[in-house]
């Protein structure tokens, strides 16, 4: 019998109306009731297809959508479905129905966590990158699943083939981490001493040990994850300042391992610049008796281990596939490690934060809500709300100021792409200066003037040698300089009669 393979989306693939509003993506205010239809969906093509349990394959708890533990939700979205350290979650993990429902959803609803599922049968659920579910495979047609999908509010409709099917996956040649591996660990750490293994147990997730001694190799290793992907290093070192140089002047991505005096690693985190710093209030790499530190890159094509290899099952056969294609995420990543401090990008305002700042798509593929302007960034000028300067939809040219790796985060300034007027004012005037101005603002404490493009005063009541002038807002005056204050950008002034 033919497989049969099926597409599940909110939007019509012919280009017209979607099944719920929103042409291009779900809207975060839909998402929950888009995911809750995904969820009966995949519930119906579940049911047809007879099956009880499902295998995990590929998981991830982030790094497809994003690599950020920042934007995740809920643990990833698997708090309830596994325990906080993720035993169970693993790659050829068998889960029942609801677990396999509840990862659909977490999926959906972009929380962290993916992975693909499948049966030994052939059946399997995808959740693709855009708001897309692949469903069907085995010998059954799956008709009556794509019609309670369609009633759901779906669309569903039979393609070729799923874009994650595992025959797509690409692959690295890791060989086994058999016994010869195990031979070889034991010689290494025999000869240095101590080495760092890593034990990447899901993909973009770490475990680290520091074995010593034969013994501490020989119990690590029964309590390895299943399928984990091994890779062994040089030790850590304590030449903390070392590894603080190293972290500043790095130019790739990389993960900064730390070890605590009590032996317990910290949580790796991608290593910035400014992490390397000592003159902050809080240093980020911590010194003194016991601690040690190193860096492992996270690009495949630099990465150099003593050894690497992948678990086989206990037969000793190795039936892990790690694929390697690159997510969205990587794609994302690899657009943050071209932007440097300095450089000028492009977007359209996305959506604002109270009176923070502003998410800001950059005009890239994977620039989505990647810049962030905040307020104080936005403009020389004063401005009373976002909105005047930076509404939803406005196109917007700014420098980039940080990237931030951990947060997946681009800090921006547009004011930086303009003169600053504070100071070519402070130096060609002078306290006693009259200068005409128009009234911007009226306070109940006194009223302030724009004196020229981004400069504005302040006349308080107290300033007055009689009552204070009556004046409307958008009065043109002559004002009278009593002090300019460049640190603080303050002008203090006093009000005289309308200019005329």
């Amino acid at each position: 019998m033919p497989r049969s393979v099926y597409r599940i989306t909110p939007h019509d693939p012919a280009g017209h109306e979607p099944a719920r509003r929103g042409a291009t993506a779900i809207a975060p205010d839909e998402r929950q009731q888009v995911a809750a239809a995904y969820v009966a969906a995949a519930a119906g093509f579940v049911l047809d297809a007879g099956v009880h349990h499902l295998l995990i394959d590929n998981p991830m708890p982030t790094g497809f959508f994003s690599f950020s533990d920042h934007l995740a939700w809920q643990g990833q979205g698997l708090t309830g479905l596994f325990p906080p350290d993720l035993t169970g979650f693993h790659d050829g993990a068998r889960v029942p129905v609801a677990t396999a429902l509840g990862l659909v959803r977490a999926m959906v609803l972009r929380e962290g966590a993916w992975c693909r599922l499948r049966t030994e049968s052939g059946f399997f659920l995808h959740v693709g990158e855009r708001d897309d579910l692949y469903a069907g495979g085995g010998p059954r047609p799956f008709d009556d699943a794509a019609a309670r999908a369609r009633r759901l509010g779906l669309f569903a409709e039979p393609v070729e083939r799923s874009p994650y099917d595992p025959a797509l996956d690409e692959t690295d040649d890791q060989p086994a981490a058999d016994a010869a591996f195990w031979d070889e660990l034991h010689s290494l750490v025999a000869d240095r001493g101590a080495v760092l293994l890593e034990e990447r147990y899901v993909a973009n997730a770490y475990r680290w040990h520091r074995p010593t001694t034969a013994d501490q190799v020989t119990a690590l290793r029964a309590g390895l994850t299943p399928r984990a992907r091994l890779a062994v290093w040089p030790d850590l070192t304590d030449d903390i300042a070392a590894v603080r140089a190293s972290v500043v002047s790095a130019e790739h991505p990389a993960l900064l391992v730390e070890q605590e005096a009590d032996g317990r690693f910290r949580r790796a985190r991608v290593a910035e610049p400014w992490m390397g710093r000592t003159d902050i209030a809080h240093p980020q790499i911590l010194d003194g008796p016991g601690r040690r530190a190193t860096l492992i890159t996270v690009d495949l094509a630099r990465r150099r281990p003593l050894l690497a290899g992948v678990l086989p099952d206990a037969d000793g056969l190795v039936r892990a596939r790690w694929r390697t294609n690159r997510t969205p995420a990587d794609e994302r990543r690899t657009l943050l490690c071209s932007l440097r401090a300095g450089d000028v990008v492009t977007g359209t305002v996305a959506s604002g934060l109270d009176d923070v700042g502003v998410h800001v798509h950059l005009d890239h593929e994977r620039g989505h809500a990647l810049g962030f302007l905040r307020v104080p960034e936005m403009s020389w000028k004063p401005f009373e709300s976002v909105d005047d300067v930076a509404p939803v939809g406005r196109r917007i040219r700014a420098e980039v100021l940080h990237v931030d790796w951990e947060r997946e985060r681009v800090s921006l300034s547009v004011k930086a792409l303009h003169t600053d007027p504070w100071p070519l004012f402070a130096t060609t005037h002078r306290p006693g200066d009259t200068l005409p101005g128009t009234v911007t603002r009226l306070a109940p404490f006194g009223v302030f003037v724009r004196l020229a493009p981004g400069i504005e005063g302040l006349a308080h009541h107290t300033e007055s040698a009689g009552p204070a002038p009556a004046v409307e807002l958008g009065a043109e005056v002559l004002a009278t300089l009593i002090d300019v204050d460049l640190e603080h950008r303050r002008i203090s002034l006093t009000v005289g009669t309308p200019a005329g």
